[in-house]
């Protein structure tokens, strides 16, 4: 499993771009990254999987299918390179999935990193891993809460059906006028952070390359 990094080409390590170019194939989670046009122009065959997103109900399912379609291309296969945003240990449910269940079909697993979305978004921010950040899923938000009392992170803010669930969630610890950063595109060329009140989060375009930050509450 080989991570993508958070944008281009140039963001991922030598080693995961030693791996992709030497692969016949390489299966990616989705096509949305900026990588990904990169490698076909590189001459990388690419294989996504995006159309499983769109057979399924729920984001847990899309995961657990695209890990048993990786582990069922895996046992058939000698060698299965699936490269996925950022570094495939950073809120990839599908890798966590396959590290799970591989052992038990016999099925050896090797990750190769790359910077991740987080290196990525404290760089836009201005901010240092040191101050104390709370790294949240977007999707998840009802398990694992934000907390108040240090910055909080929130990633897969994917659209703004997800961005409306964040800010009902946030706004059950928050004051509505919470100042929040919207960072869009965090490591690319059309990087922006977006500096707005919590009550308009779900007003703003956002996509998957999007990341909420809440700071410390007051």
């Amino acid at each position: 499993m080989v991570g993508l990094g958070p944008s281009g080409y140039e963001s991922m390590s030598v080693g995961a771009r030693s791996v992709l170019r030497s692969a016949p194939t390489v299966f990616v989670r989705t096509a949305r990254h900026p990588a990904v046009d990169d490698l076909i122009r590189n001459g990388v065959s690419i294989r996504s999987l995006d159309h499983l997103y769109e057979s399924a109900e729920c984001f847990e399912e899309v995961y657990a299918r695209i890990a048993s379609a990786i582990l069922d291309l895996a046992s058939e296969n000698a060698e299965v390179i699936y490269a996925v945003p950022g570094h495939p240990l950073v809120g990839e449910e599908s890798v966590r999935i396959i590290l799970r269940d591989a052992p038990l079909r016999g099925i050896a697993t090797r990750v190769v990193g790359s910077a991740s979305f987080i290196e990525a978004a404290l760089e836009a921010l201005g901010i240092s891993l040191s101050e104390g950040i709370k790294v949240l899923d977007a999707l998840g938000l009802a398990e694992v809460h934000p907390d108040p009392d240090v910055g909080n992170l929130i990633y897969q803010v994917y659209d703004r059906l997800i961005a409306s669930e964040v800010k009902l969630r946030l706004m059950e610890r928050y004051p509505d006028c919470q100042p929040v950063r919207l960072v869009i595109g965090a490591g690319t060329p059309e990087q922006r952070v977006l500096d707005i009140p919590l009550f308009e989060l779900d007003r703003h375009e956002v996509d998957h390359l999007t990341t909420v930050y809440v700071s410390q509450k007051e």
